[in-house]
């Protein structure tokens, strides 16, 4: 070995280190949008249990349905509604998102009518595919406001409206823990009425069909703001670990070729050695 390799394995040494720092800077990055998240989140689960089971109560006392939200029948065109990331850099995650897609389209079949992609991801993955795109919407939020989500929420009611759809659901990433991180196919309308609590009696004023008209939109908006929480930490958690992995994989490739330049110096010294030595024994000679 000469000088020309060790002056390569010091070039590489010196581009691992340079894309080790990247990964450090965007795995702190990471850990910086995940903290905050986790905290909008614990404060709204509260929340949304809470308005549930709000919701759940007077949609129980109903006796005659008059919203088309309400699930009536079984439905005949969905809707799926895929949610993935703006950017990549987050493992296997965005691909995973969207693989449960197509794999919801498959179970539904005839059923099936179109995706709404949500993300830059979905939307160029589909396009890719060919696949059967009704709708996208990419490049709108990188920390979800509850406003995010009610707009959101109202134009899939329009949709769901004013469209052959008669069923919308939505296939998102939630966090199982900070290391994984699942995806799951959610009912989103129409919503399906429970069964009532005969354990509890309550008097509404007013009427529970009025009261459920007047707290519907704010349901939606709930679990609609709920779903993006969930993508979002899951989204950062499994760049934070992508991020985390690739900076360690970065240090272990960087030992290799430390140890390799080292050899590569140490043969390439020894060799001069060896030739001094030879020409000092020739010149005795």
């Amino acid at each position: 070995m000469g000088r020309g390799t060790e002056q390569l394995i010091k070039r590489k040494i010196k581009s691992v280190r340079s894309t080790m720092h990247i990964t450090r800077a965007m795995e702190m990055v990471a850990t910086a949008k995940l903290s905050k998240l986790k905290r909008m989140v614990k404060n709204f689960y509260d929340y949304e249990h809470e308005f549930s089971n709000l919701f759940e109560r007077v949609l129980s006392a109903v006796e005659e349905f008059t919203s088309t939200l309400i699930y009536k029948e079984e439905p005949k065109h969905v809707l799926l509604v895929v949610i993935s990331g703006d950017m990549g850099l987050c493992g296997s995650y965005n691909n995973d998102v969207i693989d449960q897609g197509y794999k919801s389209a498959e179970k539904l079949g005839d059923k099936f009518v179109g995706f709404y992609a949500v993300g830059s991801r979905a939307k160029a993955k589909m396009i890719f595919d060919k696949k059967r795109m009704k709708y996208s919407l990419y490049n709108v939020y990188s920390t979800p406001s509850y406003d995010d989500a009610q707009s959101f929420a109202n134009e899939l009611v329009k949709i769901y409206l004013e469209t052959e759809v008669d069923s919308i659901k939505i296939v998102h990433g939630y966090p199982k823990n900070s290391l994984v991180q699942k995806v799951k196919t959610e009912d989103f309308l129409p919503i399906k009425p429970v069964k009532e609590n005969r354990s509890y009696v309550y008097d509404y004023e007013p009427a529970p069909e009025e009261l459920l008209e007047a707290i519907l939109p704010q349901y939606l908006g709930t679990k609609m703001y709920r779903i993006m929480l969930e993508s979002r930490v899951a989204e950062q958690n499994a760049r934070q670990n992508a991020m985390r992995n690739a900076t360690e994989n970065a240090k272990d490739l960087v030992k290799d070729l430390t140890l390799k330049y080292n050899k590569a110096r140490q043969a390439y010294i020894t060799q001069e050695i060896i030739e001094v030595t030879n020409g000092s024994e020739a010149l005795k000679d």
